[in-house]
């Protein structure tokens, strides 16, 4: 199911293909042997990166088309990805994505993938996209979220980059998801790297301490985790409340369910229809999800958050079953 985020306006791309003239121009953006491994991955190319490199490639390349140039108003060249296209699977693997450091911010990079998206099911006809992005890449996964993609799993080891060995993410987006994107709702969007500190009050609030490193160190994680999702009520640009859920396969029949690990609202929003917002939010991802029951569970010193939950058509079923925790040891958390 694709998502969808804010409605703020973005710059417009259009795509053209790679020119030589275009290389020197790339070359600029690859200063270092992490950047080339972030932009090509491990193949392709070696550091340091030349011209010579670059236009080998592309002239190896110069029939298939998959290699394009992200182009503004203006008519200069901002961005950069390749698409390569298996027209017999319908299956169209991205890469290289890059954008103009001296342009990032701007919204460029959300620009670039929806020009790919639209390129990709539009002329070509395919019928899933895939990429990979590093976990530590929180801004670029953030913008393939705001496409569409979604997380499928984690690529252990997969580079070698200056200080150690990186994993990285896979992530897809398929045609039908494409043209019908899953709504949460007005003012719901996935959580992004810029709601680390609104993320963290919030979690201090529901009385788990946490500073913005910590907060950001939480999205991060949630990030790449293909089975969850953090959604975030947006008021202003800011974060007024958030819930983080978890799908749960059934082992004993089929299916699974959903599980609200957290909810938050900050107290300025409160019964202003904030949470009902978000755990309205909760179930169309749960039942796009394939759940058939959302579980969430309260401290029973929270009797409104007790109370809200049994107003939305939730059931106290801690009678007929314990709840048993027990923790490891030298475990972290």
């Amino acid at each position: 199911m694709g998502r969808v985020t804010g409605t703020s306006a973005l710059p417009v791309l259009t795509l053209r293909p790679l020119q030589p003239a275009d290389c020197e121009r790339l070359l600029t953006w690859i200063d270092s042997s992490d950047a080339l491994w972030q932009w090509s991955g491990a193949r392709s190319f070696t550091w340091p990166l030349d011209h010579g490199q670059l236009l080998r490639d592309l002239a190896v390349r110069a029939d298939s088309g998959g290699l394009l140039a992200g182009i503004d108003d203006t008519g200069e060249m901002v961005g950069h990805v390749l698409i390569e296209a298996q027209h017999h699977h319908g299956l169209g693997h991205i890469g290289r994505v890059a954008v103009d450091p001296d342009r990032r911010g701007q919204g460029l990079g959300i620009a670039l993938m929806r020009a790919t998206v639209r390129h990709s099911f539009d002329e070509l006809g395919l019928h899933r996209l895939q990429l990979m992005v590093y976990t530590f890449n929180a801004p670029a996964i953030a913008t393939y979220r705001a496409a569409g993609f979604v997380v499928e799993g984690v690529a252990r080891d997969s580079t070698l980059g200056s200080d150690g060995r990186w994993d990285g993410v896979t992530m897809s987006l398929l045609e039908p998801e494409y043209r019908n994107p899953l709504v949460y709702g007005e003012g719901i969007r996935i959580a992004g790297p810029r709601d680390a500190e609104p993320i963290a009050q919030l979690l201090t609030e529901l009385g788990y301490p946490h500073d913005r490193d910590g907060g950001a160190a939480q999205l991060l994680a949630w990030a790449a985790e293909a089975q969850g999702e953090v959604l975030v009520a947006d008021a202003g640009g800011r974060a007024a409340g958030f819930a983080a859920v978890h799908r749960v396969p059934y082992f004993e029949r089929p299916g699974a369910f959903a599980r609200v690990i957290a909810l938050s609202v900050g107290a300025r929003h409160r019964r202003t229809g904030v949470g009902r917002q978000l755990m309205a939010a909760v179930e169309r991802w749960a039942a796009a999800h394939g759940c058939v029951t959302v579980e969430v569970t309260s401290l029973r010193s929270r009797y409104d958050a007790q109370g809200f939950y049994r107003a939305l058509g939730y059931t106290d079923r801690c009678a007929e079953s314990g709840r048993f925790i027990r923790s490891l040891a030298g475990a972290g958390g």
